[in-house]
């Protein structure tokens, strides 16, 4: 009678045993690996689309899934082979990148989404790099872009000179510059009344800068304003650049 009890306790006593500890067991986890992180394209000329690739690797016991694909900007293109890695597998990913209307040191960024949360909570960030040649071509710079909490009396005014230049390598043409109903300009001998748009032929040689004289008087009698110039050139890089006023009349 001893005997059958003993078995039956110690039966009972593995059981248990397994019980406690299965919830300790490993699961399988997926583990993503990719290669490059970065990658440097060095000196390449303005308007080249280069090409980058990278490997995707699953190093879990578990199938890796990449969820998103995502490039931070316009000018880069990113396609993935597979969505679904197993486990020792590997997907790749081939990113094209635009250096249209590039200048200089550029970085590009690419998120890469996946079910593995243990590595980089499950988003990593794969970056582009590279020191753009451009192509000689007129630009257009303002000394200032925005002022913010300009404060004034109702029906009162004050007024800024910026600066507009040329820091291309060919002459910029100012072609036309619009006052929104509570700013005025004179550049160059152009007047551009309130709320008016005004076609020029306004010309920048390389390095040179022309004095913008603005007159800011908002239209509201109390509460938030916001004012704008709209300038547009012959820029390839910067076609449109506008001067913006924020403030309140009091």
């Amino acid at each position: 009678m001893k005997k059958p009890a003993l078995i039956c306790a110690a039966t009972a006593l593995f059981l248990s045993l397994s019980l406690y500890v299965a919830p300790f067991a490993s699961a399988a986890q997926p583990k993503v690996v990719i290669t490059p992180m970065n990658f440097d394209f060095g000196t390449i000329d303005e308007g080249v689309k280069s090409k980058a690739t990278f490997t995707i690797k699953n190093d879990g016991d578990a199938p890796l899934v990449i969820y998103d694909v995502r490039p931070t900007c316009g000018c880069t293109i990113a396609n993935l082979s597979t969505k679904t890695i197993a486990p020792g597998k590997t997907a790749t990913l081939a990113a094209v990148y635009n250096s249209m209307n590039a200048s200089g040191e550029v970085r590009k960024f690419i998120t890469v989404s996946t079910n593995d949360v243990k590595t980089g909570s499950g988003v990593l960030t794969l970056t582009l790099s590279a020191n753009v040649k451009a192509k000689p071509a007129p630009d257009i710079a303002l000394s200032i872009y925005m002022l913010a909490n300009v404060q004034m009396p109702s029906g009162g005014s004050t007024k800024r000179t910026i600066s507009v230049s040329n820091p291309g390598q060919l002459d910029l043409t100012i072609n036309q510059i619009t006052a929104s109903q509570g700013i005025q300009a004179v550049i160059g001998g152009v007047n551009v009344s309130e709320g008016k748009t005004v076609n020029t032929s306004l010309k920048l040689k390389p390095g040179q800068s022309e004095q913008m004289d603005v007159t800011i008087s908002p239209k509201v009698k109390k509460g938030n304003y916001q004012e704008v110039l709209i300038i547009r050139s012959n820029s390839t890089r910067n076609p449109v650049r506008d001067f913006i006023v924020q403030g309140m009349v009091q």
